[in-house]
């Protein structure tokens, strides 16, 4: 099975942006910087609104003026864009066929416990990386894929290779944004198994700025045959688990004939509501919040992440964040190569780098560069 890496979402403060993404064909040419000229399109794209998503046509280089129900039907876009997180239109985020593969992971920006190498992020040059866009890789080389779910909800079972059982990672803890959108609680896991789950939490109430009450436990076992059960903090009570509704926070999944090992919040995947998760935070830390919104006098309830849709770009993410404090964004420069329709030998082939994050002039406004690739097959 191919390794998945969790998508942090990384919020910064938003800065609302008045202007619009727009396409600038341009040929890199630093002499300063040694690099080589590279003819590529750039485009930056205004993807700051935390709810919207903001579709990107490669074959044009411009931005598409489409709602979300438009492109759910529509085949004129390849990737969308909000914030740090990225999605593409084929499998469970769209009707077309596209799909990516990662075609250089710029390992010499990692060390060899795959942590980022400061020195190597903040001295980069984007011009000399860009030659990597003119490469022609065989295709037959690399592994494409397409959108999948990801539960944003992370490290929360430990696995024995022994028995085959899963048991609760009791040394973590999260923060969970209930449906609601204005309710969160602190939660952690005492008992997670293939039959069963039990939560103890602790909860802020909607307009409120900490924690208060006792803590609650909640407990529930699988019916028959169910590979999903839902649990309402609210109510610390299991209820059904209507998938389009806003009336549970947590849904536990345990499907081991399709091993899917998951548990979601109510919105994103699954659930009608506004649900996110913030974590996971080592247990004993997080015991001592007093607040799911503000840690330090820091208003953290930005930092919250939905589940959504999984690919290359998530589980090979484009950026490191945090390297020299300042709680920014740092391009890797990685190269991906999109496959505009998996269904036709021959549909264009694209090369393509996240190169900036602030194109914009402040957070959540991306630049990417781009162009066709003659495949190498």
């Amino acid at each position: 099975m191919k390794q998945r890496y969790q998508s942090f979402s990384v919020l910064m403060a938003a800065m609302l942006l008045a202007s619009c993404g727009s396409s600038d064909d341009s040929d890199s040419d630093d002499s300063d910087s040694g690099a080589e000229d590279v003819s590529y399109s750039s485009l930056q794209i205004n993807a700051a609104d935390y709810d919207a998503w903001v579709y990107v046509s490669l074959t044009t280089g411009a931005t598409l003026d489409l709602t979300d129900e438009e492109a759910a039907t529509s085949t004129d876009w390849q990737l969308a864009f909000r914030r740090t997180a990225i999605k593409l239109n084929g499998g469970v985020s769209g009707s077309g066929n596209v799909q990516v593969a990662l075609a250089d992971a710029q390992d010499e920006f990692y060390d060899d416990d795959g942590a980022a190498d400061v020195s190597v992020f903040t001295n980069a040059v984007a011009d000399t990386e860009a030659a990597a866009l003119e490469v022609s890789y065989d295709t037959s080389a690399l592994t494409f894929s397409t959108d999948a779910n990801e539960a944003a909800w992370a490290d929360w079972y430990e696995y024995d290779t022994s028995t085959h059982h899963i048991a609760a990672n009791t040394t973590v803890g999260w923060l969970l944004r209930h449906a609601d959108g204005e309710t969160y609680s602190k939660v952690f896991l005492d008992v997670a198994s293939y039959t069963d789950i039990t939560a103890r939490f602790t909860t802020q109430a909607a307009d409120t700025a900490q924690f208060a009450g006792t803590e609650q436990s909640v407990s529930a076992t699988f019916a028959d045959d169910a590979t999903m059960l839902c649990l309402d903090l609210d109510s610390a009570s299991e209820v059904d688990c209507d998938e389009n509704s806003a009336d549970w926070d947590l849904l536990y999944e345990v499907d081991t004939s399709n091993r899917a090992i998951n548990i979601w919040t109510n919105g994103g995947v699954y659930g009608d509501g506004d649900g996110a998760v913030f974590g996971s935070i080592d247990a004993t830390e997080l015991a001592d919040y007093t607040s799911a919104t503000l840690v330090d006098s820091y208003d953290i309830s930005s930092h919250y992440s939905e589940d959504s849709s999984s690919n290359p770009f998530s589980d090979d993410s484009w950026y490191a964040y945090n390297l020299n404090g300042g709680h920014l964004l740092w391009p890797n420069f990685r190269t991906y190569l999109i496959d505009t329709d998996s269904t036709d030998d021959s549909a264009s082939y694209f090369t393509l780098q996240v190169s900036d994050y602030y194109s914009l002039g402040a957070s959540g406004s991306p630049e990417i560069r781009f162009q066709t690739m003659s495949t190498g097959e």
